[in-house]
């Protein structure tokens, strides 16, 4: 659902943005809010800034933000606590080395290192302590995501204004020139008209600026958010379920523990299935 929400998010801003420049008297979408130089200022001024701002490293965390907010669906608290259920029991019946013949069944990336790491230590604390800070480590990188995406919100209006300042600039020496060279034979009417339609052009890097931060980045950085702490939560359960398989506690008991992670309706349903 959290792919589907950010598709309808898009297109919903898609056809709002399409009806707003809409000119429904000369059937047809205004011009003036189509202007590639001032999108290519306001976007390559971002990337700019954020080349300086962060290492390539970090910038290249981008993608990954973007694939993760609309080409992965996370899993299901239900899904993924059967699945520690069905290995806690396997690991009950036949020995906790009897997982790993089923590790590449496993899709949960944190899951199937988790197992791995269980497997590798003999300690539970020592194994609790490593997926401790194996979780810190997935938390700094997807905070850094965020990060970048926060910080291209506040810069694109920046060089949305410095656009629209530069096309004041412009646009005002070009009106004085002409009027110093033919002040006997240019309308007043026209020279206003004139300045009011540079102005407009001026204000369009603006307009980009806002849009990209307000519907775009800021949005991104918020969802990204959200599911980073829905990562942490699931992988937090993860860790305490691989520690409860690690000390051979019974699975039923793992189920049930791991209960007290996820909503009231998922327990519900996961009572049901016991």
């Amino acid at each position: 659902m959290s792919r589907l929400a950010s598709f309808l998010g898009i297109a919903f801003a898609i056809v709002l943005l399409a009806l707003s420049v809409f000119d429904y008297d000369q059937q047809q979408f205004i011009h003036a809010f189509f202007n590639w130089q001032a999108l290519l200022l306001v976007l390559g001024g971002t990337l700019a800034a954020v080349l300086i701002n962060y290492p390539l490293n970090q910038v290249w965390s981008i993608f990954p933000g973007v694939y993760k907010i609309f080409a992965r669906e996370p899993r299901s608290d239900e899904d993924l606590i059967n699945e520690i259920f069905d290995l806690a029991m396997l690991g009950k019946r036949k020995g906790v080395l009897a997982i790993e013949n089923h590790l590449d069944n496993v899709d949960d990336k944190f899951l199937r290192t988790a197992l791995n790491e269980m497997l590798l230590y003999q300690d539970k604390d020592k194994l609790r302590e490593a997926l401790q800070t194996r979780l810190m480590t997935t938390r700094l990188q997807e905070l850094n995501s965020q990060e970048v995406f926060i910080n291209m919100a506040s810069y694109s209006p920046a060089f949305g204004m410095m656009g629209t300042v530069m096309g004041l600039i412009i646009m005002m020496t070009t009106e004085v020139n002409v009027d110093l060279n033919s002040l006997a034979t240019s309308p007043t009417n026209d020279m206003l008209s004139g300045l009011l339609h540079g102005m407009g052009l001026a204000l369009v890097t603006t307009f980009y600026g806002v849009l990209l931060a307000n519907m775009l980045f800021l949005p991104i950085a918020g969802k990204l958010k959200v599911l980073s702490e829905q990562d942490l939560l699931r992988n937090e359960m993860i860790i305490h379920a691989v520690v409860a398989i690690k000390g051979n506690e019974p699975a039923l008991l793992i189920k049930e523990q791991l209960m007290s992670f996820v909503h009231e309706k998922t327990r519900q349903r996961l009572g049901e299935l016991v």
